[in-house]
């Protein structure tokens, strides 16, 4: 792997791609070349392009954006280097176990079943950290530096990077794509995440890199809207959905959100449905647009 191989942002700032061209269960890297040092933020490119990044480029850093498998599967290759983790729950970012009761507990069949998935699909495995930071930390590499910005609502530990000099946000997994805002674990929270777009759109970036679509030029505000807007969008799929009374289950059996799932990993999509609706039908109820019936849900 050469300079060649990878995407280039800005003279110093480079995507690595995955086989998987970014879409999931991977996700773009970012090599960082500073005259100083040399970082990979976030390692869920695939085993063969952490190999080959570590061969090649010898990063001294590895930096994770948030704790979510397709950014830190790889972190295992680059043990020994210096692991900066958010310090948001950074207790349990490292340990697969751990990080399978935060991210889809207390379903046991789920737990179990992503738990085999990442650590045979991805490769996955258990790490330590070595550091962590917070918002407003700046990492200067040597000719370039990045600056944490929390962005919580997707997770409670997911930040974004501003690169002042080009005013480029690395985004991550606020990844302008046209499914839209993920939020489907636990501890991921609506308003927090409508609250984190809102922070995005003040900074005005001229450009923003996210780990799942190619960097973002044009129409970069109009873009960062449309992507919020869809969260509104799947409560309308949702109130679409209860023209009938149903319970939990039956709203879920519907898929309103994200219409099927992918073949093998239905275990793990149906939890995460059901998290998203839980997380709607709990705004909706708090705003009056819906009443319990018993075990059903009916609109007001």
């Amino acid at each position: 792997m050469t300079k060649d191989d990878l995407i280039r942002i800005t003279d110093k700032i480079f995507i690595v791609d995955s086989p998987t061209s970014g879409r999931f269960p991977l996700a773009y890297a970012f090599l960082i070349l500073g005259t100083d040092t040399r970082a990979l933020i976030d390692t869920g490119c695939g085993p063969e392009a952490c190999r080959q990044i570590m061969e090649t480029f010898e990063v001294d850093m590895v930096i994770n954006s948030h704790c979510h498998p397709d950014h830190v599967a790889g972190n295992h290759f680059f043990k020994g280097r210096a692991l900066w983790v958010p310090e948001e729950r950074c207790g349990e970012t490292g340990a697969i176990g751990l990080l399978s009761q935060r991210l889809l507990g207390p379903d046991k069949d789920a737990m179990a079943f992503w738990e085999n998935w990442v650590r045979t699909m991805l490769s996955m495995k258990d790490y330590e950290h070595t550091d962590t930071f917070r918002d407003g930390h700046v990492f200067d590499f040597g000719g370039v530096s990045l600056q944490a910005v929390h962005t919580p609502g997707h997770l409670a530990d997911h930040y974004c990077f501003l690169e002042p000099k080009t005013n480029t946000l690395f985004s991550f997994d606020v990844d302008l794509s046209t499914f839209g805002p993920f939020y489907g674990n636990p501890e991921a929270d609506i308003p927090q995440f409508e609250a984190s777009m809102d922070k995005i759109m003040e900074i005005g970036p001229a450009c923003v890199a996210s780990s799942h679509r190619l960097p973002v030029r044009d129409n970069v505000i109009e873009e960062l809207m449309a992507f919020k807007d869809k969260i509104t969008r799947n409560r309308n799929r949702v109130v679409k959905a209860l023209d009938l009374p149903l319970t939990l289950d039956e709203l879920c059996a519907l898929k309103p959100i994200f219409g099927k799932y992918i073949p093998g990993v239905e275990v793990i999509y149906a939890f995460f449905e059901r998290c998203m609706i839980q997380k709607h039908l709990e705004q909706m109820l708090e705003k009056g647009m819906i009443r319990p019936d018993g075990e059903k849900y009916v609109l007001s």
